[in-house]
């Protein structure tokens, strides 16, 4: 799309459009020649340049990005003739634009029969949601969680109504539990659920609390400003397909806010509120000497709290929406390479040694932070702060990045690691709101890579795994020594610690092991018992300090293992003890979906925390993968966790069958890896 044409063309419409009511003379007190401007646009031009580069992938920070070519064009095309959408005799044309691309966006959301209008910002438009709550709920508050933006207390504080602040969970979700001994007060008339929040991307579990705040007859708004359009990446169809859940109940919520102007493509400002009740409107109703006289089925001024609004937002979003439809192949199309750009991301920090990822990405905002010498929540602070300075200020190859201020508590519930010397912490943040941050992501990588690097003159400085330095690599029990001098007390016990430490917060541990002291003590046992097996058949992997380990059975043991049935059910049994029943239900379905032939199946792998980041663990997993390969022979694994399974993709595994769904607990996921 040529910009320059378009931008041309757009003054000849407008130009065209003008001469049918005929010539008339301009006041001279408005009269500009080029002489004038020149000198004047040479110093606007000047000042622009101090900002920084939103446009380019470089620009890693807030959410902030040029609008598309369409857009601007719609804009500035209808900013010259500067409609004004309050009334329909503003803008008859924009009007009607505007009722479309709000129909657009209510179906968006599965909303059947909704009412609402464009905004200046997501701000104004959880205003007016709150206005329309305190109005059909009076003397009743408002809860959210503690990660909502910060503008719901300050709205609440408008408006005079209570704000009920809740905790989040360990992903920044807001706790359902919590929220639920809330609405038991009866004090709470309206719950403001976040789809994407602002700070990490964390997405309120929305089909959680719908039925608890109908229950209690409470409201529920969404505040979809950032994520919203990621309803489309929920969709049946869609490349990098989220969680349907939450965004399929949206569609039975009270009001929505979307930001256009954030993934949306437009210029700032155009935000949006929706009502799905139109008899809402009721609240608006207002009368004005002078509007509102041309015949119209409803003025958009009569449902809002905002009089004038640009009509050439609304120009700009439905050129926009003409071009790229509200569908996964449409708009889907740039969120879902953000997306992947996101996750790729948290999975190159996860394999490097000099940064940690404070939480992994559920949409497309990266949080992480800077491995720091003294693992304190100050160090972590300091370190992130000087990323983001010298990355910002560097004359050769800048990065704009930003942070996110956490509560130590909230930083350690993630890394228990990090020492309580400080309140809060800032780590570093990334919206990856560009999808050119997709084909970008290598440099940008490396690039607060080395950084890193220099944050912490106080860090151990480890080998990059990527590079040919110092890299652990692994020693095989008893593959290179004989059994009784490598399988020593010693070695077992430790191997068994590094293991019960990796999986104590594993979501099929916690799932089996509910109680953790009891899981603590059952781990041990549980762990002994499996590295006894692996032994049996030449089965462990581990680094020469022990800090890291891999458990596997080679071609054939299977079978052999399988002969054992009545002698590992009575063990397993006896570790387990009340919860023995779940543990052999499990063990039962993983041998149903287990793959017959021959094969290396991979059952248990854990670091210390004192040898992550380091690449041990990739080291181990690499060189199963290279025998494997040099024996023509196919893997199998089953994954618990988000990051077992980015490492197992990574390591060339992929999905196989059925996934084993545990009853109201997680999912463990067969995946197989062919040789290569």
């Amino acid at each position: 799309m040529d910009l320059r044409y378009w931008l041309s063309h757009a003054v000849d419409v407008v130009e065209r459009w003008g001469d049918r009511f005929g010539p008339y003379t301009r006041h001279p007190a408005q009269l500009v020649d080029d002489a004038a401007f020149a000198p004047a646009f040479t110093a606007f031009a000047e000042r622009m340049r101090n900002n920084y580069p939103f446009f380019h992938p470089r620009y890693a920070g807030q959410m902030v990005r040029p609008p598309h070519p369409a857009a601007i064009v719609g804009y500035l095309t209808a900013m010259l003739h500067n409609p004004n959408n309050h009334a329909a005799e503003g803008g008859p044309a924009t009007t009607e634009m505007e009722r479309e691309c709000v129909a657009s966006l209510a179906a968006m959301f599965g909303l059947r029969s909704a009412t609402g209008h464009l905004t200046s910002s997501g701000t104004i438009g959880n205003l007016e949601a709150l206005y329309v709550a305190r109005q059909s709920h009076p003397g009743r508050g408002v809860a959210f969680s503690s990660e909502a933006h910060y503008t719901h207390r300050r709205m609440c504080h408008v408006l005079g109504m209570p704000a009920y602040p809740l905790p989040v969970d360990s992903a920044g979700r807001l706790e359902v539990d919590a929220l639920e001994r809330e609405l038991a007060t009866g004090r709470v008339g309206t719950v403001v659920v976040t789809a994407g929040t602002t700070g990490l991307g964390a997405v309120d579990p929305v089909h959680e609390v719908l039925p608890l705040a109908r229950r209690h007859g409470a409201r529920v708004h969404v505040d979809a400003a950032y994520g919203g359009f990621f309803a489309l990446l929920a969709r049946p169809g869609a490349e990098e397909r989220l969680d349907p859940r939450p965004w399929r109940a949206i569609a039975e919520c009270d009001s929505v806010v979307v930001d256009p102007h954030k993934h949306g493509l437009q210029p700032y400002g155009c935000g949006a509120v929706l009502f799905a009740d139109p008899d809402v409107g009721r609240f608006f109703a207002h009368d004005s000497p002078y509007t509102y006289f041309t015949d119209a089925e409803l003025h958009l001024g009569e449902i809002s709290l905002e009089c004038s609004r640009a009509g050439a937002a609304a120009a700009a979003l439905w050129l926009t929406l003409k071009l790229l439809p509200l569908t996964p192949e449409g708009f889907g199309a740039t969120l879902s390479a953000s997306r992947r750009a996101a996750l790729r991301w948290a999975d190159l920090i996860d394999d490097g040694p000099r940064l940690r990822l404070y939480q992994r990405p559920e949409l497309d905002i990266v949080t992480y932070f800077p491995t720091t010498g003294a693992a304190t929540v100050s160090a972590v602070d300091t370190a992130s702060n000087r990323v983001l300075r010298t990355g910002m200020t560097a004359t050769d190859d800048p990065v704009f990045l930003s942070v996110v201020r956490v509560d130590a508590d909230a930083l350690r519930r993630r890394h228990p690691d990090l020492a309580r010397d400080a309140a809060s912490a800032h780590v570093l943040r990334s919206v990856l709101l560009k999808p050119e941050a997709e084909s970008y992501l290598d440099h940008l990588h490396d690039r607060v890579h080395e950084l890193a690097a220099g944050a912490d003159p106080a860090a151990e400085r480890y080998p990059d795994p990527t590079t040919d330095g110092d890299v652990v690599r692994p020693d095989g029990i008893p593959e290179t020594s004989q059994a009784d001098t490598m399988r020593s007390a010693t070695d077992t016990d430790r191997l068994v610690e590094v293991l019960a430490g990796s999986f104590h917060s594993d979501p099929v541990a916690v799932w089996l092991f509910p109680d953790p002291v009891r899981r603590a003590e059952i781990l041990p046992e549980f762990f002994r018992a499996h590295v006894d097996l692996s032994l049996d058949y030449d089965g462990v992997f581990t680094t020469a300090d022990r800090d890291a380990v891999l458990l596997f059975l080679p071609p054939g043991a299977q079978e052999k293992v399988a002969a054992r049935e009545a002698e590992l059910t009575e063990r397993f049994g006896e570790i387990a003890g009340e919860y023995r029943d779940a543990l052999l239900a499990v063990m039962a379905r993983q041998a149903e979906r287990h793959p017959t032939g021959r094969h290396y199946y991979v059952s248990f792998g854990g670091v210390a925390p004192s040898a992550q980041r380091r690449g041990a663990g990739r080291s181990l997993a690499e060189t199963l993968t290279e025998r494997a390969d040099r024996e023509e022979v196919g893997m199998y694994t089953e994954t618990s966790s988000a990051g077992g399974a980015g490492l197992s993709r990574r390591m060339g595994f992929l999905p196989v069958g059925e996934d084993i769904v545990l009853p109201d607990g997680p999912v463990l996921r067969p995946m197989w890896r062919a040789p290569r």
